[in-house]
């Protein structure tokens, strides 16, 4: 009798399949896994029905009270799996389990942060660059450390709007200073397009610093820029793929000092936000910013400026009150 594949195996031959990236591959690895765990040791993957879909989303949704997009997510990632499987025939199955199972999210604000907050981040930063400035090696080494690596990787998110994955992609050659720009590789693009990016004043002087870091480091045109090892000296075996853990821990030391939550996606929905706050920009030029293929992608992450709004219509309104369209006293209506 033939054995069952396993859902380690299942996954495993979906990823050699498909090339992903190591991200990707990560995400399905976990998904399948969670569902795995779900459903106990004896139910293997041509064992799964819909009702064992039905039920998972029940569990995601009403008892783990997750997001509806969290468990979108999850069917995604199962009905690529599912559908995979159908294609190539590895194990018999009548129909893919997860086919339809997706729910309506409803949409949620996008979250940004306030100048103030993003001010009082950056002065929490500099007190721990002068601290370690002034320490030398006495300094304290958490997770903010070493301050100017952070400093520079705030500026770079802050200043281009640039998503954590393309960040960390970046690579030495990358950086044309002289030319003012900044090339995101297709690797770290979501979309898989290569993107460019200005360097504006700002954003210079600590760009160019961590390039001159690196070089004294022997860090080639190929070598990855933002990889924290190169310059703690923590990690002798540094990969090509970085991976984003001291990137998280970096952040969530950070929230907790100041009190609120920075993520490196919250930069990016304030700079998109603030561009669309200023009358000579347009929604064109936001688009190109943040790199993204759809006029619809870009408006997701532009709240509305009701302030803006009263603006408009307080113009709209005095301008036919003074060739008095409107007249209070018409009964009419």
């Amino acid at each position: 009798m033939k054995e069952k594949i396993t859902w380690t195996e299942f996954v495993e031959e979906y990823i050699l399949e498909k090339e992903l990236r190591t991200a990707s591959e990560w995400s399905y690895r976990k998904v399948s896994s969670c569902f795995a765990e779900h459903l106990g040791p004896f139910v293997f993957p041509e064992d799964v029905t819909r009702r064992h879909a039905l039920l998972w989303r029940r569990r995601v949704l009403k008892v783990e009270k997750r997001q509806e997009t969290t468990w979108n997510n999850k069917a995604s990632h199962m009905n690529a799996l599912f559908n995979y499987a159908i294609k190539r025939r590895l194990f018999e199955i009548d129909e893919n389990p997860f086919t339809e199972t997706k729910v309506k999210a409803g949409k949620k604000k996008k979250k940004t942060m306030r100048q103030a907050q993003i001010s009082h981040a950056y002065r929490v930063m500099e007190a721990h660059e002068e601290e370690e400035r002034r320490l030398g090696i006495l300094a304290s080494r958490n997770a903010l450390f070493p301050a100017w690596f952070w400093l520079t990787m705030m500026d770079t998110l802050y200043y281009t709007g640039m998503r954590q994955n393309q960040l960390l992609h970046l690579r030495v050659g990358d950086i044309f200073l002289d030319e003012n720009i900044i090339r995101l590789g297709n690797k770290g693009s979501k979309n898989h397009q290569e993107h460019f990016l200005s360097v504006v004043s700002y954003l210079k002087p600590r760009l160019a610093f961590i390039l001159q870091k690196a070089a004294e480091r022997g860090l080639k045109k190929n070598d990855l820029l933002f990889n924290i090892p190169v310059f703690t000296g923590k990690d002798e075996n540094i990969t090509e793929d970085m991976g984003s853990p001291p990137v998280r821990s970096f952040f969530r030391r950070l929230s907790r000092e100041c009190g609120f939550t920075m993520t490196s996606h919250r930069f990016r929905h304030t700079l998109a936000t603030e561009m669309m706050k200023l009358p000579e920009q347009n929604l064109y030029i936001t688009r190109n910013v943040l790199g993204h293929s759809s006029m619809k992608s870009t408006l997701e992450y532009v709240e509305r400026d009701l302030d803006a709004e009263r603006r408009v219509l307080e113009k709209q309104f005095a301008v036919l009150k003074k060739h008095k369209v409107i007249d209070h006293c018409d009964e009419d209506g």
